[in-house]
């Protein structure tokens, strides 16, 4: 598909008004699962234009950030200490059941 053709696929809609879009389509404009789709009316049909990503907040770590705040909020900072004990503990959970 060159730029600016307007080739022809067929698809079919189905019963909750889906459509398919081909895979050769989505990795030409880069879309993946779960990315937003604007969906236009235009007097020649419907315009399927993919939005702006949304760019992510980093790492895992800063975007549980939010989820924790209020559980962690005027706890210590634990230390390297801390962190060992805990992962020791949570791995020998159990061992002799």
């Amino acid at each position: 598909m060159g730029a600016g053709t307007k080739e022809s696929i067929k698809m079919k809609v189905f019963p909750k008004g889906q459509v398919v879009i081909p895979v050769a389509l989505r990795k030409k404009y880069q879309i993946d699962i779960g990315d937003r789709i604007d969906v236009i009316a235009d007097s020649d049909g419907i315009l399927l234009k993919p939005l702006p990503k949304e760019k992510s907040q980093g790492s895992l770590t800063e975007r549980l950030f939010g989820i924790f705040r209020d559980y962690a909020s005027g706890k210590s900072k634990p230390t390297k200490a801390d962190i060992k004990k805990a992962t020791e503990d949570g791995f020998t959970e159990g061992w002799n059941k």
